[in-house]
């Protein structure tokens, strides 16, 4: 495994092995994109879309003592990160739309145009702890992805992991499919090695 892998990659790994083991099989941990198929016909290119000052927050309270008042940098993150904090309560954060999906959708599909290893298709796989996936939010992300996905490369399918759902938009025939990761994530945290 590569000291550049994430561990985004290494969970979009046990997660479309497990959900969506028919289509790919066993991925193997690679670089552009970041997940491939051992006969090379797929890729998939994997992101958190939670923003690298969520990231740096959440490692800083995971840092932090119990019950302790918040260091200024972790209150300086929550500021940047739009997350409230009150000292009669915990940390409020509020859920982004899912429409948040688009912009790291448009950038990867810059990056696929790029220069990528060269792939029978191309799929992605983004991921966030802090937006939503509404039912009524479904139909007009699937519209936006299709509209986006104009370019000489583009994306087949993008699994979307957010709001304890696995949201899979078929990009190719314009339909989606929506499982529950509830369960599936806590069996792959305590048994990571299945």
């Amino acid at each position: 495994m590569s000291k550049h892998t994430s561990p985004y990659e290494i969970y979009a790994k046990c997660i479309l092995e497990t959900m969506y083991g028919e289509r790919y099989g066993t991925l193997l941990l690679r670089d552009k994109p970041d997940l491939q198929t051992a006969d090379g016909e797929s890729g998939i290119e994997v992101m958190s879309v939670n923003g690298e000052a969520f990231e740096r927050l959440v490692t800083e309270i995971a840092m932090s003592k119990p019950y302790q008042a918040p260091s200024d940098r972790v209150l300086d993150l929550c500021a940047k990160c739009g997350i409230e904090y009150h000292s009669w309560q915990t940390y409020v954060i509020k859920p982004l739309p899912a429409a948040g999906f688009i912009d790291p959708f448009r950038r990867k599909l810059k990056k696929l145009n790029a220069g990528y290893a060269f792939l029978g298709h191309y799929d992605l796989f983004l991921y966030s702890d802090r937006h939503t996936l509404d039912d009524y939010e479904l139909e007009p992300l699937l519209e936006s992805l299709c509209d986006e996905n104009k370019a000489p490369i583009s994306y087949h399918y993008v699994y979307i992991d957010a709001d304890g759902k696995l949201a899979c938009f078929d990009l190719a025939h314009g339909s989606y499919e929506i499982r529950s990761t509830i369960g599936v994530r806590e069996k792959l945290l305590a048994d990571p090695a299945d």
